[in-house]
């Protein structure tokens, strides 16, 4: 079962939070921007994306502004995410 939270970000916009499997593992791991996420995916071949997409919880692709992604750190590297710093939703940005 997924966990799904809306958390508010500066009292202005609503988000929600989608993560990877490797989170209830216990994985290291951090926030990622949607938009970010959906454009790293986009960047991969086809297979590699379906499999990537399939370890984290799913969403409508338009509604990535509005999406923080968990991600472990061995799926932001396949995702070259972990290089961008503008990609990592910070944590002294995130109020519950």
């Amino acid at each position: 079962m997924r966990r799904e939270e809306m958390v508010n970000h500066m009292g202005r916009q609503v988000f929600r939070e989608r993560e990877c499997v490797h989170r209830d593992d216990g994985a290291e791991g951090g926030f990622y921007n949607g938009v970010f996420y959906v454009q790293a995916l986009q960047r991969l071949q086809i297979d590699e994306a379906v499999q990537v997409a399939k370890r984290v919880s799913s969403f409508f692709w338009a509604d990535a502004p509005h999406i923080l992604v968990w991600l472990c750190h061995e799926c932001a590297t396949e995702l070259n995410l972990s290089d961008m710093p503008r990609a990592v939703a910070h944590a002294s940005r995130r109020h519950a």
